[in-house]
């Protein structure tokens, strides 16, 4: 048909990001390519190397790149018959980029992103999406590796719950970012409530353990609140994404705004509590929606208050028990 863009004989090279979270929101696209053009070679390039882990191990991909020079980016691409796009954003990283791209359109209202970017590719190649192309692709890491949580002293009774409070612009930009703008960022809950919500937590349930992750620029957070939240098990800036995607498997529950780790979470059967705000869950929350996702949504994320997080929490221990 006149309408297929992409066919089973091109060389595709695909533009993501430098973002962890939109990067895990383009793998059910490229797996829908993979599927139904399996002749087709499907190179990546994301942005920076912490988003690139998100790919790392995936079968859809032939090769990964890390580039964040327009330069080299442009060299790269005239290697390919196809240079198809998958996050605007990237575009801004890339602004004098002369490679003609086939771009997936701007974000529009409250349909997953990760939905959007699926049913873009399908319309390229003409192809109807089904339920079951509808689910992230984040690989595991070494067969037989030991459990990152296997070093820490952890019981078989504990009930393990991962905080995850920071955010990646804090990599990006350091840990100044915390001090000076992080009030500025409206999708992002207090620390401070996030220490009152472990705190809350253990004295309900002693049997509790809170596992914290994060970038290692956030190292100075974890500190302060594992002084401030005894018995939390540190994994800020220890862990890949392939790390935490295993370590989801041993949680009993993760809690946490809209962020990367947020969607890692989301691409496992880990019950969820996401807090939300102003962002819609249903442009950024968990993709698909499933049972053992609560998401707390308000006007703003100071409206959210942590004894209703700590009941969302104990209700999805219940409703979700290990």
């Amino acid at each position: 048909m006149e309408s297929v863009t992409i066919k089973a004989g091109d060389k595709l090279l695909i533009l993501c990001s430098g973002s962890t979270g939109n990067n895990i929101f383009c793998t059910p696209a490229i797996r829908f390519l993979r599927k139904h053009l399996r002749g087709i070679e499907i190179d990546v390039v994301a942005l920076n190397k912490l988003s690139a882990e998100v790919f790392e191990g995936n079968p859809d991909i032939n090769h990964l790149y890390v580039i964040d020079k327009t330069r080299k980016f442009d060299e790269l691409a005239k290697k390919y018959t196809k240079v198809l796009c998958l996050n605007i954003n990237a575009t801004k990283k890339l602004t004098a980029s002369n490679t003609t791209l086939l771009l997936v359109p701007p974000f529009v209202g409250d349909v997953a992103r990760g939905e959007q970017i699926l049913q873009f590719v399908a319309g390229l190649i003409d192809k109807p999406v089904v339920d079951e192309d509808r689910k992230y692709v984040i690989c595991s890491g070494v067969p037989g590796a030991t459990n990152i949580l296997d070093k820490f002293a952890v019981n078989t009774d504990n009930i393990l719950i991962n905080i995850h409070m920071g955010c990646g612009r804090t990599l990006l930009h350091g840990w100044k970012f915390f001090y000076k703008d992080r009030a500025n960022d409206v999708r992002l809950w207090p620390v401070e409530n996030y220490v009152k919500l472990g705190n809350a937590l253990i004295s309900r349930n002693s049997k509790i353990r809170i596992v914290i992750t994060g970038t290692r620029n956030e190292s100075f957070l974890a500190k302060s609140f594992e002084k401030n939240v005894p018995g939390t098990i540190n994994l800020v800036g220890k862990t890949s994404v392939t790390e935490l995607f295993d370590m989801m498997h041993q949680l009993d529950l993760f809690v946490s705004q809209d962020c990367g780790v947020f969607h890692v979470a989301s691409g496992t059967e880990v019950p969820m509590v996401g807090l939300f705000a102003p962002t819609s869950p249903l442009l950024a929350g968990p993709y698909p929606l499933r049972q053992q996702h609560l998401i707390i949504e308000k006007e703003t994320m100071a409206d959210i208050h942590v004894a209703e997080v700590v009941d969302a929490v104990f209700t999805q221990l219940e409703n979700f028990p290990r």
